[in-house]
């Protein structure tokens, strides 16, 4: 089934202009400080 959720990570990809989210999840220290 789809679930569309409108959770944290879309509004902080929509926030930053991420094009992917899963660059969230893959927890990559130098993808992650650019956000501090």
């Amino acid at each position: 089934g789809f679930a569309f959720g409108f959770g944290l990570e879309r509004m902080a990809a929509m926030l930053y202009s991420i094009d992917d989210i899963r660059l969230m999840y893959e927890n990559d220290v130098r993808f992650l400080e650019q956000f501090r």
